[in-house]
């Protein structure tokens, strides 16, 4: 039945470039959507068609999909599909079709299937910024949550419901014509358009089941079941009309999501399936092909559910059975996420752990998490029990995922099972450790780590890179860097053979690591871009490639490249805060914010040690809580507010106070003694400050990154204690530490102490620092230039009087009150009174006018 009336109306929108059709099953949507794309093909337009199902929740099934769906649109332009997150992803995509030849019409059905915020974040974005060549459109069963309120106000948008789609009282005529068998009254059809309220689902039930005299008799009485009861009604009078092997296989298919002929002759144990599926299309029994070819179809969901659930009335042993079949089917095909479906089906929880287990070889290393959770939470927890091997793979899953509560019980059976020496998980336990921050019990189980098995393959190899990541970890905590190498030529090794872009991952990052670790930024640097640009196949869309682009944060901080820094984390903040290990988090978020403090940010700062205090809490990395207070010292000082560092400090009495075996790396870049350090400097106690620096040279061991800052700060002691000459030679030697790697941003952190010892060491004798000396001279000379406060416009003087009330802690709408002003003239005053002073808090605003003398 061609719906003219809704074409027309989409013609007449022809600005809308997204339309929605959003109605509860059986209102004809899908066979909208097709009628509209033989009308854009018809006008020449390219189309593509993509039908969503709950596994496409798993973003590293969706987007690749995605990338062949437009190659296959355009295969000459040989698009490629890199790997992206965020944002990014919605610019790939915009821009691939943007290249396109001709206009496109893209079209997504089943919606409703897709609750991933991720990616309908993804379609969000996707569908704010589509190109002008290309038309989306939706069919779903709910309104699908991408700004489509939004685009329909700014007139891009257009959504079609369920009122719309139902058949007008002439549609519903027109389509009874055809059935000229059935002869129809005007009065018959206006009581099936009454009772059925135009749904084209029961309209077709209807036309189906009329030459049962039953149903036609039951027209003329007062009222029909509905609406639920009338499908239920309809479907079982449509199969009571077919022949007996056309009533089996309609009830035994029933369960298939999709149906070919080898499968369904296994289900039914009937020959001439393919014949049989020809002729159920062509008879409107709500059955389409899913392909050209002809070879997979698919029932509608509204029929399906009403056959399945008459078989399971009539005969609850043959349901079960044809989800058996169907199982074992797909089990010799090697199609997975089939096999479990119907497996689960049919309580075959063995079968279905089985294939889990074998299925998630190949998901964990490749990362694909999310669809081994989903089928793990399916599963009752005794037929995982049985499965240990699968207990492994599900709990590194949940590791990566960081789903604590699910991840309790099985480690715990995984503990009791290794214990009794019926499983070694070795391994995963540590790399449990390691997530919860527990440093002392990775360390401890990475000593029994057998890495040297040249055969490793699958599984194996995957958890035997990770295992040498880890080892090569703690052989940075120790300082054994030519150890930590070679632990990684390992690891990369292992993970090669698997392949496993965890693995992978967690390797490029500890290198890059162990490079800052040892002075030479210029090669962290290398290995963080290399690893950006041409390994970009193995990574990660979950949190493989986190902990890289932590460390890339870091180095781009340190060497003064914050544009670039801005952009990668732009792209990559969601896999960051992902990562599982806690130094890598740590690093990326202090990084990002004194990058925001550098450039005024000063909000966004907060927010990311909020963001970084909020993960340490949630995953219990008390460490981490501690290395936020010590930023947040470190900031306030910076700022003049000594007594609020003070404050700060009570906080974490004995961070930093105490010597630990291990020298973890985020402590690099944030150790909370150094914050203590600093604030024994602000508060003029310069013998305290030495010991802390003396106390804390001997924990940096052979680390050139950790000794360098520990100089900067000895010269910042004795610059502030008016010892010139002691605070030049502890400049120099930080500076004899830095030049080769290049790191600036150490120094630029301490521009106005060291800017004057820098300008008499630029104008000395010569060394083989000298010229990055004065690249940091001007870049620190600039620093301190931007931090003076600049001159001030005059503030009227009611703004003078607001200013007043800010710094008293007043509210709006108590300043409202004592001025007798309206709330919206308070906040606009407000808002002249941060621009004229260059802020953008409250708390910046009295900062900086009492550095003007404007209050007190």
């Amino acid at each position: 039945m061609r719906r003219q009336a809704l074409l027309d109306l989409l013609r007449q929108r022809g600005g809308a470039r997204l339309v929605v059709l959003q109605a509860p099953a059986g209102h004809g949507k899908t066979t909208t959507l097709i009628q509209i794309k033989q009308q854009c093909e018809a006008d020449g337009s390219l189309t593509g068609w993509f039908t969503l199902d709950e596994a496409d929740n798993d973003p590293r099934r969706l987007l690749p999909h995605l990338g062949a769906l437009i190659n296959r649109l355009a295969p000459d332009l040989g698009i490629d599909v890199p790997e992206l997150r965020g944002r990014h992803r919605a610019d790939w995509m915009i821009e691939s079709l943007r290249r396109l030849p001709r206009h496109t019409a893209l079209f997504f059905d089943e919606f409703q299937a897709l609750s991933s915020p991720e990616l309908l974040r993804f379609f969000r974005e996707f569908s704010e910024r589509l190109p002008e060549n290309v038309r989306l459109y939706i069919g779903s069963r709910a309104i699908p949550d991408i700004g489509l309120p939004r685009a329909i106000v700014e007139g891009r948008g257009v959504l079609i419901l369920a009122e719309e789609l139902r058949f007008s009282l002439p549609e519903a005529a027109a389509f009874f014509a055809d059935a000229k068998d059935l002869d129809l009254t005007s009065a018959e059809i206006e009581t099936i358009h009454r009772r059925t309220e135009g749904w084209p689902a029961a309209l077709q039930l209807f036309r189906l089941s009329l030459k049962r005299a039953s149903v036609r008799a039951r027209l003329q009485e007062p009222e029909l079941p509905r609406p639920r009861e009338l499908t239920d009604y309809l479907v079982d009078n449509v199969v009571a009309t077919q022949p007996p092997q056309v009533r089996e296989f309609l009830l035994r298919t029933s369960v298939l999501t999709r149906l070919c002929a080898p499968l369904c002759e296994a289900v039914t144990g009937q020959t001439g399936a393919q014949d049989l599926l020809l002729q159920l299309e062509r008879a409107g029994l709500f059955l389409r092909s899913l392909d050209a070819e002809l070879r997979w179809f698919k029932y509608h969901s509204l029929f399906a559910t009403c056959l399945m659930d008459q078989l399971a009335m009539r005969d609850p042993q043959a349901l079960t059975a044809a989800h058996r079949r169907a199982a074992e089917w797909y089990e010799a095909q090697a199609m997975h996420a089939e096999t479990l479906h119907h497996a689960i089906a049919c309580g075959d929880y063995a079968l279905a752990a089985q294939t889990l287990d074998r299925w998630a070889s190949r998901l964990v290393p490749q990362g694909q998490l999310i669809t081994v959770e989903r089928w793990a939470q399916q599963l009752p927890w005794e037929a995982i029990a049985k499965h240990p091997a699968l207990m492994v793979k599900i709990a590194w899953t949940y590791i990566f995922l960081r789903r604590h509560r699910p991840l309790a019980p099985l480690l715990e059976k995984i503990g009791e099972l290794e214990r009794s020496a019926q499983l070694d998980a070795n391994i995963v336990m540590s790399m449990a450790a390691i997530s919860a921050d527990d440093v002392e019990e990775a360390f401890a189980r990475s000593e029994r780590f057998a890495l040297d098995q040249p055969h490793s393959r699958g599984f194996e190899a995957f958890e035997l890179g990770a295992a040498g990541n880890l080892a090569a970890y703690r052989a940075l905590a120790e300082n054994a860097f030519d150890r930590g190498t070679e632990l990684l030529a390992r690891a990369l090794q292992h993970s090669e053979r698997a392949p496993a872009p965890f693995s992978g991952g967690y390797n490029a990052a500890v290198a890059a690591v162990a490079a800052m670790l040892q002075g030479d930024l210029h090669t962290a640097l290398a290995r963080c871009r290399r690893f950006a640009t041409e390994a970009q196949p193995l990574l990660d869309r979950s949190v493989a490639a986190a902990a890289m682009y932590a460390c890339y944060l870091w180095a781009l901080y340190e060497a003064n490249e914050l544009d670039t820094a801005d952009t990668i984390y732009g792209q990559h903040h969601d896999i960051i805060v992902e990562s599982t290990l806690a130094d890598f988090t740590a690093l990326a978020l202090l990084a990002m914010a004194r990058i925001d403090d550098a450039r005024s940010r000063r909000t966004q700062a907060d927010e990311r040690l909020q963001e970084l205090e909020s993960l340490a809490q949630a995953n219990g990395w008390t460490r981490l809580s501690c290395l936020v207070v010590g930023e947040r010292m470190r900031r306030a000082l910076a700022a003049g507010h000594v007594d609020y560092a003070r404050t700060l400090a009570t906080a974490m009495p004995h961070a930093g106070t105490t010597t630990s075996r291990w020298r973890l790396f985020a402590d690099d870049l944030g150790n909370p003694l150094y914050a203590r350090i600093l604030l024994a400097i602000e508060s003029k106690q310069h013998d305290l400050a030495e010991q802390l620096i003396e106390s804390a040279r001997t924990d940096a061991g052979s680390r050139p990154y950790r000794q360098m800052r520990l100089h900067i700060l000895q010269a910042k002691n004795h610059a502030r204690a008016g010892q010139d000459r002691a605070a030049e030679r502890a400049l120099r030697e930080a500076l004899r530490l830095a030049a080769p790697g290049g790191f600036v941003r150490a120094f630029v952190e301490e521009a106005s102490a060291l800017a004057p010892l820098l300008a008499r060491l630029a104008t000395g004798e010569p060394t083989d620092a000298s010229a990055f000396t004065r690249r940091l001279l001007e870049t620190c000379g600039a620093q301190v230039a931007a931090a003076s406060p600049p001159p001030c416009e005059p503030l009227t003087e009611r703004e003078l009087a607001i200013l007043g009330l800010l710094a008293q802690g007043v509210s709006n709408k108590q300043m409202a009150h004592r001025l007798a002003l309206s709330e919206n003239t308070v906040k606009f005053h407000l808002k002249n009174i941060y621009a004229k002073l260059g802020v953008d808090s409250r708390l910046r605003a009295i900062t900086v006018a009492r550095s003007h003398g404007l209050i007190g």
